[in-house]
């Protein structure tokens, strides 16, 4: 029995995403070896942190505007 490791290709890695191949590559490259695409170095969408900062604004600066 072997064990196994998954590795995880991530952009904080150096890997880049095709999109159109749906695959991640580990190149200095800009496009996609294999079809020629632009490829992504950073997720499309930002992960929520859950810590946002809320400021309380004074009733007085809401009225003004």
């Amino acid at each position: 029995m072997s064990a196994t490791r998954k590795v995880r290709r991530s952009y904080a890695n150096g890997y880049k995403y095709c999109s159109r191949c749906r695959t991640y590559h580990l190149t200095d490259k800009v496009r996609c070896p294999y079809c020629g695409t632009l490829l992504r170095n950073s997720p499309r969408k930002k992960k929520q942190s859950g810590n946002e900062k809320y400021v309380e604004v004074p009733a007085e600066i809401l009225l003004s505007v």
